[in-house]
């Protein structure tokens, strides 16, 4: 997870969180990494005072996938 910014507005919020997901995996004897730059788009409601997820939306920037040589 990299930097979020969050804006109040009463019992409502909105937000944006960058971050970096790598994901490892094996196939055939081969492994890759995958690397996805990401952004979530989220709402936020705050209900019987506590803060929930009331809608997220998902960008993805961009996408690498290498070889991992061991």
């Amino acid at each position: 997870m990299g930097q979020s910014t969050v804006v109040l507005d009463g019992d409502r919020a909105t937000g944006e969180t960058y971050c970096i997901a790598h994901h490892v995996s094996a196939s055939e004897g081969k492994r890759t990494l995958f690397i996805a730059s990401l952004r979530y788009y989220d709402v936020f409601a705050k209900v019987e005072g506590k803060w929930l997820f009331a809608e997220r939306k998902l960008m993805v920037d961009w996408t690498d996938t290498r070889p991992i040589n061991v």
